[in-house]
């Protein structure tokens, strides 16, 4: 029977060493057809280096488009930096390292200590929306004596899959594979062995059915056996995302006698895997911990507090004494608005579900002793689920309710069992609402996740040999860059008009309308002195919706010198103009007097 020689997949030789393909970086809007002029002989890959991705520890993005002598917007901002640092500025200073930090912060120094103590490197890659792509190459040959190429008509299919590195509870590293079963998108799971190994064969392929597809033995029984055992494995019905990889064109692979392939490398995805929403943290902030119990305000932790205006009618006027320095119930007032939105907010205690109603029973047995209309206790008491309800409605809503409730004298302190109970229905209501709007987690939402990729090659069959996958190495890991960091390319330029040129003005026509509401237009054109004292312009009586035009760049004009103002004003506190904004000056086209 006719053997498979070996086949070897690396990086192209000349650009990279390695048996992982090498991954470029490039920012030139023709960047594959210019990637695959360079690969066409030794002195155009060793050129490619320059393109190759670069550690985390350095990579700050660059601009691989073609440009004459001149210096970069990047080198013009690096010289400026350095500037600062000698002269002492706050554009120059260095942050001081935190003190304390989140558990994934701690995890990621960690993970930084052990890269620098066994000399592992970590890429960083950027993403589209900075204007930098990735291409990963790979070239394949024989691994017979001289290494030829192989044929590029033995090529079947290539792709590449990218993988998530995390660590279990012992520390070992495993891989996770972004997979989808059926038309159902599981996410990350995590790679079998069989499938993390180096061996090659049908059983290792990314695609289920391939997997399945074994070698008739001749016996129909036996087959069906064996499709059976292997199609009972966790993973078995499991196809893992691929990225295709294309075949360099003809001329490209004889001019570098090699057979080579090139495909994109992503580094954003919309999909979002099904029950793969962020976990709440329980054990960080769960109703035992205290971060969670600090975050409560006092009657939530059990906490005595007095309450605004005992005995009176409560009616949603009384919820200006909140910005009233000379009411004395201004600070009980301010404690009873934060009390009725962490409820109503952040818990939605008053909603209809299971956990408000476990919350709401939970309140009711809370009896708030009641005042007269002087405001000293008398005999009774109201339930505090009942109260708060009310409360919510009229002073965060502004609802009147008739009959207005009263306003117990005090809310009294809780005894602990009392205490834990509450804190456990709020924690149980925190996390309904958690699950609510945290969404679900997408491909590559993990900020400091890890990832390496690697290729394969799948090959026809020959003879009586049947069709096999052969796999490249795992590139580096890397890490994908936050869409706000700088990716280095140049700024996009955005053009302004000149509001000075009265000619230009009259040319600057609308282009866009805001259909307004009646309601909107009393309140647009009451006095804005009013508006400023928060005073509510009356009613015109007119109910009239009106089409209001502008014109884009004004608009443009305005938000840019608010822009301005603001970032002037907010220096104050973060000293960051000298890192977001750059103004430098040029002569004015067309020449001037």
């Amino acid at each position: 029977m006719v053997k498979h020689h070996e086949v070897i997949l690396s990086a192209p030789r000349d650009l990279a060493t390695g048996g992982a393909p090498a991954i470029l970086q490039r920012s030139d809007e023709d960047f594959i057809e210019a990637v695959l002029a360079g690969l066409r002989d030794a002195g155009g890959r060793v050129a490619l280096r320059a393109s190759l991705a670069r550690p985390a520890s350095v990579a700050s993005g660059s601009d691989s488009r073609p440009r004459g002598g001149k210096a970069s917007g990047r080198e013009l901002f690096n010289n400026l930096r350095r500037a600062s640092r000698k002269l002492g500025l706050a554009g120059g200073r260095v942050a001081a390292v935190p003190t304390a930090g989140s558990a994934q912060d701690a995890t990621a120094r960690i993970e930084e200590i052990r890269r620098a103590a066994t000399g592992e490197s970590l890429l960083k890659l950027f993403q589209p929306i900075q204007r930098q792509f990735h291409m990963a190459l790979m070239e394949a040959r024989c691994d017979t004596p001289g290494e030829p190429r192989i044929d590029p008509q033995r090529v079947d299919g290539a792709g590449l899959v990218i993988r998530r590195l995390v660590r279990d509870a012992s520390g070992r590293e495993l891989k996770q594979g972004w997979m989808r079963s059926g038309d159902s998108l599981r996410g990350w799971v995590r790679v079998s062995t069989a499938a993390d190994g180096a061996a090659s064969g049908n059983r290792h392929d990314p695609d289920a059915l391939r997997r399945l597809d074994r070698p008739s033995t001749g016996q129909p029984v036996l087959d069906d056996e064996v499709r059976l055992l292997l199609a009972a494995q966790e993973d078995a019905l499991l196809d893992e995302a691929v990225v295709p990889m294309f075949l360099a064109p003809p001329d490209v692979c004889a001019a570098a006698g090699a057979t080579l392939f090139y495909g994109l490398v992503p580094t954003t995805s919309s999909e979002k895997a099904e029950g793969g929403a962020p976990r709440f943290d329980e054990q960080a902030f769960g109703p035992a911990s205290s971060d969670f119990m600090a975050h409560l305000v006092g009657p939530l932790r059990g906490l005595a507090d007095s309450l605004p205006r005992p005995g009176r009618s409560l009616t949603p006027d009384l919820a200006a004494i909140a910005g009233n320095p000379a009411d004395s119930d201004q600070g009980s007032m301010k404690r009873l608005l934060l009390l009725l939105r962490q409820l109503a907010v952040e818990f939605d205690a008053f909603g209809d579900h299971a956990e408000g109603d476990a919350l709401q029973t939970l309140l009711d047995g809370i009896a708030l002793p009641l005042a007269d209309a002087a405001g000293k206790p008398i005999a009774g008491s109201r339930p505090a689920g009942v109260f708060l309800a009310e409360a919510s409605r009229i002073l965060l809503d502004g609802e009147a309710i008739s009959p207005p409730p009263a306003i117990p004298a005090a809310w009294p302190a809780l005894d602990g069992a009392r205490s834990t109970a509450l804190a456990s229905a709020l924690s149980a209501c925190l996390q309904r609402r958690f699950d609510a709007v945290s969404g679900v987690a997408g491909r590559f939402d993990d900020p400091a996740a890890r990832y390496v990729l690697r290729a394969f090659v799948r090959l026809k069959p020959e003879g009586h040999c049947p069709q096999r996958t052969v796999w490249s190495d795992y590139s580096p890991p890397f890490v994908i860059a936050p869409w706000y960091e700088g990716g280095g390319a140049p700024p996009v330029q955005v053009p302004l008009p000149d509001p000075s040129d009265r000619e230009m003005l009259k040319k600057l026509v609308p282009n866009v309308a805001f259909t307004v509401p009646a309601s909107l237009q009393n309140l647009l054109a009451g006095d804005p002195l009013d508006l400023m004292e928060g005073k509510k312009p009356a009613d015109s009586g007119l109910k009239l919706g009106w089409i209001c035009s502008f014109n884009i760049p004004i608009i443009t004009i305005c938000a840019f010198i608010v822009l301005n103002i603001f970032l002037s004003l907010f220096d104050l506190f973060f000293r960051w103009m000298m890192f977001i904004k750059i103004c430098i000056p040029f002569p004015k086209k067309g020449g001037g007097e």
